[in-house]
């Protein structure tokens, strides 16, 4: 069942729509803390430029994650292919 979960991100406050109410909580929370960062840091006044600045973070930091991933998955599938040789 759908439920209207309120959230504060970056000192605005929003209302999400959706099924599990904690991982909401949970992606708002991580959010809110890269925007934090971003107004520590960088001193930016203006909500638009904030929000950019934190997404271009959040996607440099997935992109990196990808990254190794893709690593990971290739060297496990060299070792997957060693121990069937074996």
């Amino acid at each position: 069942m759908e439920k209207r979960v309120e959230v504060t991100i970056g000192r605005n406050h929003y209302t999400f729509i959706g099924e599990d109410e904690e991982r909401i909580k949970k992606v708002a929370t991580y959010v809110d803390s890269k925007v934090t960062e971003v107004l520590r840091e960088h001193k930016i006044v203006n909500t638009v430029n904030v929000l950019v600045m934190a997404l271009m973070e959040m996607a440099d930091e997935y992109l990196e994650l990808k990254e190794r991933l893709g690593k990971i998955e290739t060297s496990t599938n060299r070792l997957l292919k060693k121990i069937e040789e074996i």
